[in-house]
This record gives structure tokens, sequence and C-alpha cells, in this order.
């Protein structure tokens, strides 16, 4: 009884959904919807409910983030430029981290193999929530085809995509945008590799699970007369 009442007033706090016609910003969702959905999944979480509280952020990315349009956010780039949102022409896939949460074993690998093979149809960007020294050890080990990109409080010009994407969604979360950038996806991944698994078989695991993630996102979001390759 309780999870029901709890999943109904987060659906009944939400606003209603907005027009096809409506363009409705990445931020601005999130500041309309935020509220209600703390609420109610704070309370799952103290109750220890985690399917609930999974549950309910996956109602508020299909029903209130999924089909808006994310903002141009300015991007620092560990050995690049600076890079915007709206400059990167292709769909976009965003990993969000932090350098202190340990990544999973194999997952750096199979992002390699994902980001190389798919160069000519989809950006991947990874995020830390950390300061540029604070990512030294861990920038190099991703290849040339991931911009490896930082933002962190301590940076003032930060302060929108802080408080927009690390506060509300949380990380490691994926974020899946189209070459229009609007919002295909967004999910919180976990990690499926258990501590002694060997490292071959880690890298085939993390490859098959985001390889899966990713090809259904592309074909969501590629328009009916353009088809994508992996090689």
């Amino acid at each position: 009884m309780y999870k029901t009442l709890l999943t109904l007033l987060f659906f009944f706090s939400l606003h209603f959904s907005y027009s096809q016609d409506t363009i409705v910003y990445f931020t601005d969702a999130i500041k309309e919807n935020i509220n209600p959905y703390k609420k109610a999944s704070n309370k799952a979480y103290e109750s220890n409910d985690i399917a609930e509280g999974k549950k309910l952020f996956d109602s508020l990315v299909k029903t209130k983030l999924i089909g808006t349009k994310f903002d141009d956010f300015n991007l620092k780039v560990y050995k690049e430029k600076n890079v915007k949102i709206n400059r990167i022409s292709k769909p976009i896939f965003i990993i969000t981290y932090a350098s202190w949460c340990v990544i999973p074993k194999g997952e750096i690998p199979a992002l390699n193999i994902l980001a190389k093979e798919h160069r000519r149809d989809l950006q991947f960007i990874v995020v830390f929530w950390d300061k540029k020294n604070d990512i030294k050890n861990i920038a190099n080990k991703f290849n040339d085809y991931i911009k490896v990109c930082y933002a962190n409080e301590y940076y003032a010009r930060d302060s929108h995509i802080i408080s927009t994407v690390k506060h509300t969604l949380g990380f490691p979360t994926s974020i899946f945008i189209d070459e229009n950038k609007n919002v295909v996806n967004i999910k919180h991944f976990e990690n499926i590799i258990k501590l002694k698994t060997p490292i071959k078989e880690a890298i085939i695991t993390s490859y098959n699970y985001f390889s899966k993630d990713i090809n259904e996102n592309l074909v969501k979001s590629a328009p009916k007369n353009k088809s994508f390759t992996t090689n």
C-alpha cells in the first residue's frame, strides 16, 4: 500500500506532459519536476526500497526528460579546447563519473572499443565531476575517440551543469542525445562485473552491455531515411 501511494504521489505531483510542438529544455524540465521526484525518491530510499527508487527515476526520465532539448553546455575537455554541445553534429553518448569512484574492471577498454567502432555516427563524452588535476591519472586511459571532460563546484562556470545534471541525476549515469540535441534516454547503469572476473570476460561483458544500449538508442534517434554503421 505504501509503495502504491508513494508512486501515485509522485505521478500526480508532476506537471502535465508538454505539447509535441513545444520546445522544452532539459534544465527547465528538471526544475519543474525535480522536487516531487526527490521527495518520493528520498522516502523510497529511506525505506531501503531500491526497486521503488529505480522505478521513480525511470518514470521521471520516460515521462518528463525524454524528448527535451539538451542544453548547450560548455564542456572543459582534458586534452583539447572546450567544446559546446551544439557544435557536435553527431548524436552524443555521455557518461558521468567521479574520480574517487572505482570504475568497474573492463569498462574503459570496452568503451574505447565502442567509441572507435562508432566514430562516424556517435560522439562519446565522459564527464568527471572533478577538478582537472583529479583526473590526470585516469584521463589517459581513454582513447582519442572519447572526449574526457571535467566539471566541478570549484569552477564558477560549472554551476549550471553541476546543479542540473550532477545534483539531480547522480552518477554513474548515461545520457544519450540525438543529432538535434534531443534527449533520447537517460539511465543509471550498475556494476555488473564481479571483482574476480577475468579481464577479458569483464571487457566482453561491459562491451555487450553498452553496445546493446547504444545501438537501441541509435535506432530510436535515427531519421527514417538514415542508417548507421559501426565500422
